[in-house]
């Protein structure tokens, strides 16, 4: 079932595509209503994949979480309706949805199998205005702490956690979170087409792309020097800087990966930086390479994580 929790983001149609053919008593609603165009949810319906890569190994139960203090992206409805239907199509997972940090409670939180963060930015576990009365103030700052512990226990305990595009713009100092989602944002120096490097064209979470690589038009980001190291974690995507100039750019490495996979403790973690722009969310090959990653983030699709340059650690 379907469970929206947070304020509106489907029309009717959207709703009645995903199977839903009356709004659910649960949801909640204010208008104006309309965020999500007819032809849209064709464009998504179109896309998406027919089957998962993997049989679940059991139900599954994903929590989609896009709760902004920073910038707000646009493409969020269209990511949250487009993911939620993948799931439902292929039999991968069911969805709830969310903005509501409570979600993030430890009771709360072990009901899921995976957490997706979908373009979330900033401090997302702190009220949307801080309290300036000094109790109620410490008290937000205690609770922030509880769900920041809930996040990474739930993780390391053998859980999921996957981000798209602004996930990496969320809690830049928090060093346990940049570890386990691979990267910290610090830039997006490109919003153009850009010729995109198939790392591991035999990982089956790249199965959907061309071996000798693709273009794509979005969004690119950057991310701070300390992090998204292959010596980390598994490099999938990146830009291809051999066809392309990146002297915009920053990295001292010079590499500017796009998705990746990884271990954290006993779970598994999956990124991928497109989703800047709602036609991510029925491009047919990034939506392949999404529900490769959520179903690697779940346990059910086996997938090599080793990093991609050996540490010398």
């Amino acid at each position: 079932m379907l469970k929206w929790t947070a304020p509106p983001l489907l029309i009717f149609a959207a709703l009645a595509f995903a199977g839903v053919t009356a709004r659910p008593a649960f949801a909640q609603q204010a208008a104006p209503t309309p965020v999500i165009k007819r032809d849209i949810v064709k464009k998504i319906e179109a896309a998406l994949p027919d089957k998962a890569p993997a049989q679940p190994k059991q139900p599954r139960k994903v929590l989609i979480f896009s709760k902004t203090k920073g910038f707000r992206h646009g493409s969020i409805p269209v990511g949250v309706f487009s993911l939620t239907v993948m799931g439902r199509k292929t039999g991968a997972y069911e969805v709830v949805y969310s903005e509501d940090d409570a979600w993030f409670e430890p009771e709360s939180l072990k009901q899921f199998d995976a957490v997706i963060m979908l373009n979330t930015t900033g401090e997302i576990f702190l009220p949307k205005e801080m309290p300036k009365e000094p109790q109620q103030k410490l008290a937000a700052q205690e609770r922030e702490e509880r769900l920041k512990k809930s996040l990474v226990d739930f993780v390391k305990g053998g859980k999921g956690l996957a981000g798209m595009h602004s996930a990496t713009d969320t809690y830049h100092n928090w060093g346990e979170y940049n570890a386990m989602m691979g990267g910290a944002f610090a830039g997006h120096p490109w919003h153009q087409a850009v010729p995109v490097k198939n790392l591991s064209p035999n990982h089956p979470l790249n199965e959907s792309f061309p071996s000798d690589g693709f273009e794509v038009t979005d969004e690119i980001y950057q991310f701070r020097n300390d992090t998204a190291l292959p010596a980390d974690r598994k490099m999938l995507l990146s830009l291809d800087t051999s066809k392309m100039d990146v002297s915009k750019g920053s990295r001292k490495d010079g590499l500017y990966p796009i998705s990746w996979i990884s271990r954290y403790g006993k779970g598994r973690t999956f990124y991928c930086s497109l989703g800047h722009g709602e036609h991510i969310y029925f491009n047919p090959q990034v939506l392949k390479h999404y529900l490769a990653g959520i179903q690697y983030v779940l346990g059910d699709l086996e997938a090599d994580a080793t990093p991609t340059v050996p540490s010398n650690k």
